[in-house]
């Protein structure tokens, strides 16, 4: 009991240290992002929140990679943007297959300019 005790202690303060704190705004536009891809191509449950997951690390890992950087030129923040779109579509990929997961970064990319319209 004292072993399991310990286990789950240890374990619990891995996950602890290791979590990340998404912000309001990342979480939003991850949300907006899979909510309209699901729409528009019929996803369940279960490929709206991987492709959740996928939106979620790419404004994430996009967002950190630039204040990491200390980036502040429009053009060397869109050769992380472009690292980050590679990279997502890649994921997707292997669980869609190429030509939905082209499907989806398209669709992330229309979803983002009806947001920054409005």
């Amino acid at each position: 009991m004292k072993n399991l005790l310990i286990f789950l202690l240890t374990v619990g303060m891995y996950f602890s240290t290791y979590a990340q704190n998404y912000t309001q705004f990342q979480i939003k536009r991850a949300t907006m992002f899979s909510t309209y891809i699901a729409e528009k191509m019929e996803l369940n449950e279960t490929q709206e929140q991987f492709v959740y997951d996928v939106m979620l690390a790419r404004v994430y890992n996009s967002n950190e990679r630039i204040k990491s950087q200390n980036l502040t030129a429009q053009v060397d923040k869109q050769v992380v943007y472009k690292s980050e779109y590679k990279t997502a579509q890649e994921k997707l990929a292997a669980e869609f297959g190429v030509k939905d997961a082209r499907k989806i970064m398209t669709l992330s990319n229309e979803a983002r300019k009806n947001a920054d319209k409005k």
